[in-house]
């Protein structure tokens, strides 16, 4: 129960008690002639009455201040959560203008001159080494005519053997090529992936498998490998890299 509505229910039961006290006078002296009886208990109702009207004023009082407490704290909140946006959309800024700057590192720019698709594909691999500390990547671009995947750009790739070229579906990459979605792996099977370095061999469990989308189309598929877990953001820039290249790529296969 409010404080308020408690105060008003204790005066309201003392403006009871008092009334009937002086009911009881008024037919005491009324019995006895007494002139000054009477003249007390009617004092005694003007009281009463003085102080209920006290208390309903007072009750009054406290319900506006309640009233006027409530309404500052909703506008606290309200300047809280308004405060609250504003730092998040200032936060959502600053990562996207991050990316952007990240891009034009990765990226080659528009005056750089590609004639062949393996320069392009292993130059933005070696950018993205440095942006996103990875130990192997890896690009596949679709050919045409025979709808196959095969490698175009490789970065810290050690082996006998090429990588393998896919079709639409087959194993992990292919399925990445199928649905569209990039694919974040946070702990690759033991022997998926070897490195080979002067202090011997490592073995990263991070990977991630990024499409290469143009006009709703995959012509392309990205593997980056690190030692470290791609993060939500880390995961962003891969997807940025993928759409920014896109258009580049997909000239650059038609030659």
């Amino acid at each position: 129960m409010k404080r308020t509505n408690l105060f008003f229910i204790r005066g309201v039961w003392i403006f009871v008690f008092l009334t009937i006290g002086a009911l009881t006078g008024i037919y005491a002296a009324q019995i006895q002639f007494s002139a000054l009886i009477f003249a007390s208990n009617m004092a005694i109702i003007t009281l009463a009455l003085g102080l209920l009207l006290l208390l309903m004023q007072a009750n009054r009082a406290f319900e506006k201040d309640e009233e006027e407490i409530s309404r500052l704290k909703q506008f606290e909140e309200a300047r809280l959560r308004k405060d609250e946006q504003t730092i998040n959309h200032q936060s959502q800024q600053v990562e996207v203008l991050q990316v952007d700057e990240a891009l034009k590192r990765i990226i080659p720019g528009l005056g750089t001159d590609f004639h062949h698709m393996t320069a392009y594909t292993e130059m933005v691999l070696q950018n993205i080494a440095k942006e996103l500390e990875i130990v192997q990547g890896l690009i596949f671009v679709l050919n045409d005519a025979d709808q196959m995947y095969h490698i175009s750009g490789q970065y810290a790739y050690f082996s006998e053997e090429q990588p393998r070229s896919f079709g639409l579906g087959e194993n992990l990459t292919g399925q990445v090529a199928k649905n569209l979605k990039i694919l974040n792996i946070k702990d690759l099977p033991e022997g998926y992936i070897t490195i080979l370095s002067g202090l011997g061999k490592s073995v990263p469990r991070q990977l991630i498998i990024v499409p290469i989308i143009y006009n709703g189309t995959c012509i392309g598929i990205m593997e980056l490998a690190s030692f470290k877990p791609f993060g939500e953001n880390e995961e962003f820039l891969a997807r940025k890299i993928g759409e920014s290249m896109a258009k580049f790529l997909n000239e650059l296969r038609k030659h």
